[in-house]
């Protein structure tokens, strides 16, 4: 005749269970693919953080070394000028001077706010991975519940299929 009633609720249930599993194991590796995303976007974001603090760094170091630059710069215009016979002290002299310096000044503000405006955007995209480190924790989370309600599921359908077509086999065989 074939196969039994109670082997084939034997292959059912084997087959629920089975389902139920593979339900588990494919949630367990999205929880570990998610819980390694957000592993990854924490350290990014302590990475841009780190990132931040050494453009505020360098800009301040350029800016120092700016200043130091146009110092230099308006000692040789004076030195230039008294060489030449000029009154370094008064008139025209005194405030091509005093434009080299508000020129040098200018540049050293704007490095450092150029600093400045790197430094956000890395606390930015430190903030987004922030973000992403904490969604991907949640879907992490999520996987796994997601799977465990899959594999009971599986489990409480496989386990009515199988007594649904046992008791239609048992009518079957019985001539009901």
């Amino acid at each position: 005749m074939g196969i039994d009633p109670v082997s084939l609720a034997i292959i059912g249930g084997v087959g629920a269970a089975v389902s139920a599993g593979g339900a588990l194991e494919s949630g367990a590796a999205t929880s570990a693919s998610e819980s390694y995303k957000a592993q990854v976007a924490a350290n990014n974001a302590k990475l841009a953080q780190q990132q931040g603090t050494l453009d505020i760094q360098s800009g301040e170091i350029a800016a120092v070394n700016q200043g130091l630059k146009t110092r230099a710069k308006v000692g040789q215009e004076k030195a230039a000028q008294g060489a030449s016979g000029i009154d370094v002290n008064t008139g025209s002299a005194a405030e091509v001077r005093a434009g080299t310096a508000s020129m040098g000044m200018l540049d050293s503000l704007t490095i450092r706010g150029n600093a400045a405006k790197k430094a956000y955007a890395d606390e930015v995209q430190a903030n987004s991975d922030t973000a992403q480190s904490q969604l991907d924790s949640f879907a992490s989370e999520q996987a796994t519940t997601g799977s465990e309600i899959g594999a009971a599921g599986t489990l409480l359908s496989g386990a009515s299929t199988v007594g649904s077509n046992y008791a239609k086999l048992q009518n079957m065989t019985s001539g009901a």
